[in-house]
């Protein structure tokens, strides 16, 4: 499992609308809440195969802005049926890698959680 926490230049609504446009995945569930002119918060939760490794990953992003600026906590993780496999911890960081190469360019601050 992999967990980073970003500050972003975009609303969270454009956050959701950028990541469901751009990772090649089935999205499960989003919703945005809009709490006030461009203030609110979100979720959105995808599910991607990767095929190199022939293993699923669930993609979980909450986003919000109350305090002005965005913040995107970013989670990924094998699904449960892959979890006996050994996974090279290189291939395991490939979800996150995707997630921050989508929002480099938006990128303000970056903290990883171990």
């Amino acid at each position: 499992m992999c967990v980073r926490m970003v500050s972003l230049s975009i609303t969270p609504k454009e956050l959701i609308e950028l990541l469901i446009g751009e990772i090649d995945g089935d999205v499960i569930h989003h919703d945005y809440h809009e709490i006030g002119e461009n203030m609110g918060f979100g979720n959105i939760v995808l599910e991607k195969c990767y095929t190199r490794t022939k293993h699923l990953e669930v993609i979980i992003i909450h986003t919000e802005n109350i305090e002005g600026v965005t913040n995107a906590t970013m989670i990924t993780s094998t699904s449960l049926e892959d979890r006996a496999l050994e996974l090279d911890w290189e291939v395991a960081d490939d979800p996150m890698n995707e997630l921050m190469e989508i929002v480099d360019r938006y990128m303000i601050d970056e903290k990883e959680i171990e």
